[in-house]
């Protein structure tokens, strides 16, 4: 169905660039656009927010704690509730804290949810390039690890990065994404448009940068960036796409594309939550669930 920060730089699903380094890139794509697309390629790779933001999900009254070897490092969840399996997959950044409201719904449905943290993300160690960066395939391994451990999912409910690497997660585990209902809220896309749309989001970037930036932030992550898309190849799974119209990092006309691409998908729009808010709003919690348990 087709449908404020003043600190460092840094990416954020939430914090844009102070006004003068913005400035700053938008001036460096006349005249150092080289420059500027170094700056970029590490700070594509830094996980935002301390310590203080990252360990704000716990453990439910009456869930199980797991950890398990992600790529070498541990990786934190828990385990609740019983009845049909559903994984919970948080964003760049993000944590299990992010889905707590959705998780609880579930439960109080009948179903059993799983979530985790990612390397470097929340509860869980350093993955392999320390306590402060990450990257996608890191993301995707800890999807892998959890399917290895707990298996075939009834469903996934997933956030904005966390879209893309739980089906790369499920597909590298030999998973058919098909076979599963998937909830996507806020989703990244990937490939070079969604890498574009969200990095311009914390800094203007144009068309010089970009070119020089791209091949950087791939040789860094061994990935080629135009591969890792959900736009390609579709994915037949029945699929509820949950997008706020204002999302500023992962921009709304995505979602449309990837409804009207994906042949089972719908999207349910929503205004004035941004990208954050709508994880919390009682009338997507609703939908979701009511989704899952279908």
């Amino acid at each position: 169905m087709a449908p404020k920060s003043t600190g460092p730089i840094k990416k954020s699903t939430t914090v844009r660039a102070p006004w003068y380094v913005r400035a700053g890139f938008a001036a460096a794509e006349r005249v150092a656009p080289g420059a500027a697309a170094k700056v970029l390629s590490k700070m594509w790779f830094k996980v935002p927010g301390g310590p203080e933001r990252r360990l704000r999900g716990k453990a439910p009254a009456g869930a199980e704690v797991f950890t398990l070897d992600c790529l070498g490092s541990d990786m934190w969840g828990y385990d609740w509730g019983e009845g049909p399996l559903v994984y919970l997959v948080h964003g760049w950044g993000g944590c299990t804290g992010d889905l707590d409201f959705i998780g609880a719904s579930l439960v109080a449905g009948g179903m059993r949810v799983v979530a985790f943290d990612a390397p470097s993300h929340g509860n869980s160690a350093s993955g392999s390039w320390g306590p402060h960066y990450s990257n996608g395939p890191q993301l995707v391994g800890a999807m892998s690890a959890a399917l290895d451990k707990f298996g075939a999912p009834h469903a996934v409910v997933s956030h904005s990065m966390g879209c893309l690497t739980s089906v790369l997660g499920m597909r590298e585990s030999g998973f058919d994404p098909a076979d599963t209902r998937l909830a996507l809220i806020a989703p990244f896309v990937g490939g070079t448009v969604g890498f574009r749309d969200t990095l311009s989001s914390v800094v203007p970037v144009g068309p010089r940068i970009v070119e020089r930036v791209i091949p950087m932030a791939e040789r860094r992550a061994q990935v080629e960036l135009s591969k890792i898309t959900l736009l390609d190849p579709p994915v037949k799974a029945p699929t509820l796409i949950v997008h706020d119209k204002g999302d500023r990092p992962n921009p709304f006309r995505n979602s449309e594309e990837l409804a009207a691409v994906w042949p089972n998908a719908e999207l349910m729009a929503t205004t004035g939550l941004g990208h954050r808010k709508v994880l919390v709003s009682p009338e997507v919690n609703r939908r979701v669930t009511a989704f899952v348990t279908a």
